[in-house]
């Protein structure tokens, strides 16, 4: 199936929803908004909205390709039949406009980082991992010299850290980034922000 894919109420692209036996395969190509803040693709369910991704900006363009599990479908209500609607936006948009912003994240209140917390936010330096702790499913913690990210793992289920996989382990049941300022150097050279801030 091919879906148009809107952001602000206007198309802004598509969607292929490819079902396979272990789940859907998922492929998004949309046009990247001019000083557009960090988007993700949402799907319509009738219930709370299927998180499909995090698209990449590549070639000028948003893109994203990834698969999602059967138990990802069922727990959506996208079984049997896919979303009604795609778009793309910084935050799920709910049945009612007049949502407020706590009751748009309440996952958010029980972080670590929340804004009534006396810790500052703690930032990579890295535009890709610091968005994902913004995204308050991965979560940060400060070591010696380093930052800790980790988040929830399961192994047949997409993980908050799938895009820096390649520099996670897997302890338990959480994948874990270990993050240091010699990392960050080569990302965060051109930037004016501090590391670990």
């Amino acid at each position: 199936m091919r879906a148009s894919v809107n952001y602000a109420g206007e198309p802004a692209g598509w969607l292929i929803w490819e079902p396979d036996a272990y789940g859907v395969q998922i492929e998004v190509d949309c046009a990247m908004p001019p000083d557009a803040p960090l988007l993700r693709c949402y799907g319509e369910t009738g219930g709370e909205p299927l998180l499909v991704g995090l698209p990449a900006p590549e070639n000028g363009r948003l893109r994203l390709r990834r698969h999602l599990s059967k138990e990802t479908l069922k727990a959506a209500g996208c079984m049997d039949d896919p979303p009604k609607a795609f778009y793309l936006a910084e935050h799920p948009q709910q049945k009612h406009d007049a949502v407020t912003e706590e009751e748009r994240c309440p996952q958010d209140d029980a972080s670590p980082q929340d804004s009534d917390s006396a810790e500052p936010l703690l930032r990579t330096g890295d535009a890709v991992l610091d968005a994902l702790l913004d995204g308050g499913e991965v979560h940060a913690e400060r070591r010696q010299e380093s930052l800790r990210l980790h988040c929830r793992f399961v192994s047949d289920r997409p993980f908050a850290l799938a895009p820096a996989f390649v520099l996670c382990r897997v302890e338990g049941d959480e994948a874990i980034l270990d993050w240091t300022k010699k990392d960050a150097a080569g990302t965060a050279a051109s930037d004016d922000k501090q590391e670990f801030t």
